[in-house]
């Protein structure tokens, strides 16, 4: 069981700095390090992908707030249109962020014309978000803003309502496997479009799972917002899979 913290300010003298914030600038920036070293070895040149993955961020940010707004909560939003611009309240989805950062990525696609190549790129984009995922998260997990259901494990968290599980925590803790999976894949000559796919379907399996045992979320037939794209991602994923690894071993 950890005990009791929450970290949400740091002051550099006067100067407060917002503990999330401070994390997701560090994911920011171990993706966008992961892109510059990685690139060239993929064959790409280093500045086109390091743009790409500052559109895929830009995109993401828009994405997590409207998500946020108009499908978690729209009633609250409708009644105070002024705080849709106060993003320092808070309010951002994550699967919002994603839907973003794949429609900022499609875009650039189809300015810069790199579609015969757009499965390796989003193979580069897919590892380094996983990587600047799990440290971003970690801000989730100093403030604590996804408690989820009671709980009584060795990493729950003593709240004072009680032993609960930090969803944010748990989500790191799960993601572990796949970046093990991915630095072990990346000694290996695998399939272009492999490490995304595999990164939709472990992510939505997991997150699909997870938000059962999240509270507070709208839900609509029984489901949040997260679970409905998390079943997509999984049949993309499986699907990308299937269609490249099985498909012609089970048809002979």
């Amino acid at each position: 069981m950890i005990p009791w913290f929450q970290w949400e300010v740091l002051y550099l003298g006067p100067i407060p700095i917002r503990i999330w914030g401070l994390f997701v600038s560090l994911g920011m920036l171990v993706s966008l390090s992961y892109v510059w070293r990685f690139a060239k070895k993929s064959g790409f040149q280093r500045e086109r992908m390091l743009d790409l993955a500052l559109w895929m961020i830009v995109g993401g940010f828009v994405g997590a707030r409207l998500v946020h707004v108009f499908i978690y909560e729209p009633q609250f939003y409708f009644s105070h249109p002024w705080e849709f611009f106060a993003v320092w309240h808070g309010g951002w989805s994550s699967f919002g962020g994603v839907a973003g950062a794949i429609a900022s990525f499609f875009f650039y696609n189809k300015k810069h014309a790199v579609a015969p190549m757009q499965e390796r790129i989003a193979d580069l984009m897919s590892v380094s978000a996983v990587f600047g995922w799990v440290v971003g998260r970690l801000g989730c997990v100093m403030i604590h803003d996804h408690l989820g259901r009671p709980c009584n494990c060795f990493f729950d968290i003593e709240t004072p309502q009680g032993p609960r599980l930090d969803m944010a925590l748990t989500e790191i803790f799960l993601l572990l496997p796949l970046v093990v999976l991915f630095l072990i894949l990346q000694k290996r000559r695998v399939k272009d479009g492999t490490y995304t796919a595999l990164l939709f379907l472990y992510y939505g399996i997991t997150r699909f799972l997870l938000d059962f045992l999240r509270l507070g979320d709208h839900r609509y037939l029984g489901l949040t917002p997260a679970q409905f794209f998390a079943i997509l991602i999984m049949i993309f994923g499986g699907h990308f899979l299937f269609k490249r690894y099985w498909k012609d071993r089970i048809a002979v």
